[in-house]
């Protein structure tokens, strides 16, 4: 009975051999020749035609598929491991197993295929590893069910068996190969979450420098959109055409939608699209991921609304108490303390350098003082910033007078000559006031001489000009000043046209700059105004 029972197994097989040969040859040229066929894009189903609507609703089922093979290929690595160790006394059958791994490779590198045409997933250098080790998987899975089944019906000798084994390791190989770059694609690289790698980039972390002034962009947006984001929307996956692992990404958007619109949370869908319901389509980030805590959508709310700077500094930019607190959360316990610490620390060495440079310059203080009564004084107790005012006298005060100030050219940032008797020839000397932020030139001689000066001076923001010789030609020389933002020329020669043009010049400037405080619109005054003494 028994006899029988084997010969009709025989039989069969060999019954079987030639359709099963055929099977294989015809998926192994199938899936050969299948990275020829279609273009990235040509299943999107925003613009596919019906044969490319029918691809994508395929390549939904890679995930369904891939899983299939490899427990199946694992099944027979375990039974022939099983063979192995009991030297032949065990004698498993993994044919059926080999041809059922097989089939459903080939259904998942099929699938896959599909997937890759949606355009889902764009041409980087994992994807394309991926897709080349999945279609070796397949190849090396059908080369070993062809192979298994040729030693079945005794076509081969038993030299044929290590040529079985190889191609099956090869096959095991190309497996890991690809479920780890696939893996990398959906959820990142497994090996960054070993203990050991978590440990070292956590002390790395701790153990950084601090940053008291950090970038708002590098600091506290682009680590959110990390974790959060860019699995989806980065290099290796851009679904909707969205990436939003650069600064220039964000702003280019995705296909349908602007991803950042800086200063509009109504028109950045990184941001409306937090707000959808968990279970909506456009939900970000989608249904079963982490999702952002409060404080985060706060942070990025609060970046987009301030104008989405790319380089502004903490500093910089305008801070709410409870925006304050938010930002508060992204850091550990042990990173706040050794935020505050350097905080501390880097007061107490401005402070010391403060009260070095007041020792310094005091001799200059009381060299000016002793000429001109009360005229140099520091502009606040906390710098060492100093304010010059020769309006008490204005009557004798002159070109040569200037001088006076050469021992701190660098350390006025204020400068009020307002009705002296300076005229154009005091030019020279203010170019050496590089840190000067305001000057008074109002009830003074002087005219656009003066303003091809003071146009090179970079920190400038305010300007008193009043009743001086300054006409049209002269002001349109400030303007591509980086920060001027308050210019006075009322009862000067400047026309309305020209005081416009200039401030045209400054708005568009303060636009495009995007450090810009956006409450600070630039001015060229041109009538009375009663913040004349700003």
């Amino acid at each position: 009975m028994n006899t029988e029972k084997t010969d009709f197994n025989s039989q069969l097989y060999k019954k079987l051999y030639i359709p099963a040969m055929i099977f294989a040859v015809v998926s192994i040229a199938l899936v050969a020749l299948m990275p020829l066929l279609g273009e990235i894009g040509m299943a999107n189903e925003k613009t596919a035609t019906i044969v490319g609507l029918w691809i994508n609703f395929l390549g939904k089922f890679h995930p369904l598929f891939l899983h299939l093979p490899i427990g199946a290929l694992s099944l027979v690595f375990l039974m022939e491991a099983a063979g192995l160790m009991t030297r032949g006394k065990y004698r498993p059958n993994t044919t059926l197993g080999l041809f059922f791994a097989a089939s459903t490779g080939v259904f998942a590198a099929v699938f896959g295929y599909c997937l890759y045409l949606t355009g889902e997933y764009p041409e980087s250098v994992l994807v394309l590893e991926h897709k080349r080790d999945g279609i070796l998987f397949s190849l090396f899975l059908l080369l070993a069910f062809v192979i298994k089944y040729t030693a079945d019906v005794k076509l081969t000798g038993k030299a044929f068996k290590g040529v079985y084994f190889s191609s099956l390791g090869a096959t095991g190989f190309m497996m890991l190969c690809a479920g780890h770059h696939g893996g990398e694609i959906s959820h990142g690289d497994p090996i960054d979450s070993l203990p050991a790698t978590v440990i070292a980039k956590r002390d790395e972390l701790q153990n950084a420098p601090v940053d008291t002034d950090p970038v708002v962009f590098t600091q506290f947006i682009q680590p959110i959109l990390e974790a959060k984001c860019i699995s989806c929307h980065g290099e290796d996956k851009q679904k909707s055409s969205l990436r939003l692992d650069t600064y220039a990404f964000m702003l280019e958007g995705g296909e349908e939608t602007a991803s950042l619109v800086p200063g509009d949370l109504k028109e950045s869908s990184m941001v409306t699209y937090l707000h959808l319901p968990e279970d909506d389509d456009l939900h970000m980030p989608p249904e079963g991921k982490t999702q952002m805590t409060a404080e985060e959508i706060q942070i990025l709310e609060w970046w987009v609304k301030i104008g989405a700077p790319e380089s502004a500094k903490r500093s910089e930019v305008e801070i709410t108490p409870v925006t304050e607190k938010a930002l508060a959360t992204l850091l550990t316990p042990a990173q706040r303390v050794r935020l505050e610490a350097a905080k501390k620390a880097e007061l107490a060495a401005k402070k010391k350098a403060d009260d070095k440079k007041r020792i310094e310059l005091a001799i200059a203080l009381d060299a000016v003082n002793d000429k001109f009564p009360g005229s140099l004084k520091y502009v606040s107790q906390q710098n060492t910033e100093l304010n010059f005012s020769a309006v008490s006298y204005r009557s004798k005060f002159a070109d040569a007078d200037i001088e006076i100030l050469a021992s701190v050219f660098n350390d006025v940032v204020e400068l009020d000559l307002s009705s002296t008797q300076i005229t154009d020839a005091v030019a020279s000397k203010l170019s050496q006031f590089t840190k000067l932020k305001k000057v008074k030139l109002n009830g003074t001689q002087v005219s656009d001489v003066v303003l091809a000066t003071l146009s090179e001076l970079s920190e400038l923001e305010v300007i008193n000009l009043y009743g001086t010789q300054v006409c049209d030609e002269g002001l349109s020389k400030l303007s591509n000043h980086p920060k001027l933002h308050r210019v006075y020329v009322w009862n000067t020669k400047v026309t309305e046209k020209g005081a416009k043009l200039l401030q045209d010049a400054l708005h568009k400037r303060a636009d495009s700059d995007e450090d810009h405080d956006h409450k600070q619109h630039p001015q060229v005054i041109l009538g009375m105004d009663t913040t004349m003494n700003d």
